[in-house]
């Protein structure tokens, strides 16, 4: 079996910090890339950051599968405060030209993928963008209660973003 870094897309490693693309998005890239071409993308993750500063940024839990709240307070227990984030699903697809990125646009927002929108005019490059971001700073001091209620929101949202991985895989089809 291939590992998740030799994973090539048009001759090139994936150049993501991780090296490569999240293992759900993968069929839904591939059909994308019939026809489009997909430059970057991410199938919604949980997150539990240390720092503020670009660069100094220590990521201390990262899952694009259901979070564990025991973990994510047990992490906060030993760190103290640290940034919680759930991030939906993002996918930037690059258009030949006007006409084909004005085709995509409109079959994305009549199919309730209302943040999808044009984000550059010179490669017509199209961003599909969920809403239901969450982001908040988590102490040592809140309860494990609350730990695992904010999860358990982080993890429904996160079930809604892979179903519309499974709609759009649907939409794509060529």
């Amino acid at each position: 079996m291939e590992s998740k870094a030799t994973i090539l897309q048009k001759n090139k490693l994936d150049k993501s910090p991780q090296g490569f693309r999240d293992e759900d998005i993968i069929p839904l890239l591939k059909r994308i890339n019939q026809k489009y071409t997909t430059t970057s993308s991410c199938s919604g993750r949980i997150t539990l950051l240390k720092g503020g500063e670009k660069g100094e940024v220590q990521w201390l839990y990262k899952t694009h599968t259901k979070a564990s709240a025991a973990q994510i307070y047990r992490i906060l227990q030993k760190q103290g405060a640290l940034r919680f984030f759930f991030e939906p699903l993002i996918i930037h697809i690059q258009c030949k030209n006007k006409e084909e990125a004005e085709e995509l646009l409109k079959c994305l927002q009549a199919n309730g993928f209302k943040k999808a929108a044009l984000i550059s005019f010179r490669n017509w490059t199209i961003e599909i963008n969920e809403t239901g971001r969450m982001e908040t700073i988590l102490t040592k001091e809140l309860s494990k209660e609350y730990i695992t209620l904010l999860v358990r929101e982080a993890n429904k949202r996160l079930k809604k973003t892979k179903e519309n991985i499974n709609k759009l895989e649907n939409l794509f089809t060529f």
